[in-house]
């Protein structure tokens, strides 16, 4: 079927007379029980383009035998600039101004200067227990290049989100939270080689066309930013307005440095910090009871003392917290008694009550 998908995108004519498929217009083409998936994207200077192209390509698809439906991100490129010759640094691009709505009362970003640190797994059991609380919370991945929720939630790269009447995506469900990520909707290799506008522009289509909370809203909305400090962390931090967020750490110096990174760029967004989390504090031994500090200790003590924030608590290395996070069973699915379990439930506990929800 995706052969005559193809055949037919292709008499659709891009702004350069070629069809849109020879013209590069069409990325992560999919087809699930009749529902087609694409991503329209256009350089930056045929952006005006993008509206009434994809207008055609609904009505195309929707024309053809066996097509149930469509669901597509639109995008653009941009042309690289050669290198300035300066030795100054390169000046920092602003920002799309991308007018996202609101989805939830209150929205959660969980950040890290590096990836590595356990940012995803810390931000999900974190959803999950607030979600055992009673609260409506919803959870977008907003890692493009490596998105992790289709694991975490077990439901992986196959589930995909259904549409409303309106084009809207509802959100997939599992362990009581609301879940949107890019895992869910493009194979992973055709996000590996989006350039940073591109990205920005499926981010903002994630938080802002998915039906969160049915279209009434949620209680919490965790971002689970990407790693890092650059363009497309400032510009979805600044866009989708977090009203709070919380910097994952690792114990060793190597992690603090780049976590300090983290926090100017809230800073500079005026994202309030809720403090520090450290993951992988200590491992216990289940042969001799003995804690192993594998990672070293206090670096998110340091990052305390450097940038005045507080510290919310520790978050044990043990297995069962990396197995349940391969597996799609989450350690506070499994009992508040158990290694970690506890200690997430109490980073809930502490965060629910800095922002009175």
């Amino acid at each position: 079927m995706l052969d005559q998908v193809r055949d037919t995108l292709n008499r659709i004519k891009s702004p350069e007379g070629q069809g849109l498929v020879d013209a590069g217009y069409v990325q992560g083409l999919t087809e699930d029980k009749g529902l087609i998936r694409l991503v329209l994207e256009a350089p930056a200077d045929r952006a005006n383009a993008l509206p009434p192209l994809k207008s055609a390509v609904e009505q195309a698809l929707q024309a053809m035998d066996g097509v149930s439906g469509t669901q597509i991100i639109t995008t653009t490129q941009t042309t690289t600039k050669p290198a300035p010759q300066s030795s100054a640094a390169p000046e920092r691009r602003q920002p799309t101004d991308a007018n996202l709505p609101r989805p939830a009362r209150h929205v959660l970003g969980v950040a890290s200067g590096k990836g590595g640190v356990g940012k995803s797994t810390t931000a999900y059991n974190l959803a999950v227990a607030m979600a055992q609380d009673g609260l409506r919370v919803g959870i977008l991945d907003a890692d493009i290049y490596g998105p992790s929720v289709p694991v975490l939630s077990g439901l992986g790269a196959e589930a995909k989100p259904d549409l409303d009447d309106q084009k809207r995506m509802i959100p997939l469900k599992a362990h009581g939270l609301e879940l949107m990520s890019i895992g869910f909707l493009v194979p992973q290799d055709s996000a590996t080689v989006w350039r940073g506008p591109m990205v920005q522009n499926a981010l903002f289509q994630l938080y802002g066309s998915t039906l969160w909370g049915g279209g009434s809203g949620l209680d919490v909305l965790i971002v689970d930013l990407p790693p890092g400090t650059g363009d497309i962390q400032l510009s979805l931090a600044q866009q989708s307005a977090l009203d709070s967020a919380i910097i994952v750490t690792t114990p060793q110096d190597l992690s603090m440095i780049d976590a300090l990174k983290g926090v100017s760029m809230l800073e500079k967004v005026g994202t309030r910090i809720l403090g520090v989390v450290e993951n992988m504090s200590g491992f216990l031994c289940s042969n001799c009871g003995t804690i192993h500090n594998i990672f070293g200790q206090g670096a998110a003590e340091k990052l305390k003392i450097a940038k005045n924030i507080e510290f919310l608590g520790e978050i044990p290395l043990t297995l069962e917290v990396r197995e349940g996070a391969d597996s799609g069973n989450p350690i506070v699915q499994q009992g508040g008694e158990k290694e970690g379990s506890a200690q997430y439930l109490q980073l809930k506990d502490i965060i629910r009550q800095k922002i009175s929800i």
